[in-house]
């Protein structure tokens, strides 16, 4: 019985750690490619598959499609966002149909795995910027995590008597107590 508690135990937590983009889709990815290459040389990359991700900036309907603008992020090996400082600029995710732009609202964490389909020029303020434009095939949806929160340690009448049995007569020579070891 244990045997099979620890079987299965071991196979959810697998499942747990595995990427937000299903296996099908990633085995023909390119991870290689990255922003910044594919604004210096979009012919090169047009139909290629790729999965980017960030935070959603924006997102309109249109008549036929769901116009997104992500600001694109570092994922990890899941595939999820991890440091909106260290973007290598913005992309475009055009998706056939509509998308409830509620659902798809700015400040949500996106990954999308999708085929680059052209470089568009637009403004952003002053700016002419070349937007790589994706068409999805699978896209994830997330709200950001939290920050972690950190708080002060107790105050001192919290802590336990110092032990007068510890080798040590100052404690800053033996940091932990002999008093947590004991059995």
């Amino acid at each position: 019985m244990t045997c099979r508690l620890l079987i299965f135990i071991l196979t959810l937590s697998i499942w747990g750690c595995g990427s937000v983009i299903s296996e099908n889709i990633k085995k023909d990815i390119d991870k290689t490619i990255i922003l910044p290459i594919v604004q210096a040389n979009p012919d090169a990359f047009l139909n290629k598959k790729v999965i980017w991700g960030g935070m959603i900036i924006s997102s309109k309907n249109l008549k036929d499609k769901t116009v997104i603008e992500v600001l694109q992020t570092p994922l990890d090996e899941r595939d999820r966002v991890i440091d909106i400082e260290k973007s290598l600029g913005r992309f475009i995710i055009e998706a056939n149909g509509f998308l409830d732009t509620f659902i798809y609202r700015a400040g949500k964490e996106i990954t999308v795995a999708g085929i680059i389909k052209q470089v568009r020029v637009q403004k952003i303020d002053e700016i002419e910027y070349k937007y790589p434009v994706i068409e999805p095939i699978q896209i994830r949806l997330f709200e950001p995590e939290p920050e972690p929160k950190y708080s002060y340690p107790p105050p001192w009448w919290y802590y336990p008597p110092p032990d007068p049995f510890e080798p040590y007569p100052w404690r800053w020579y033996y940091p932990y107590p002999r008093w947590w070891y004991r059995k």
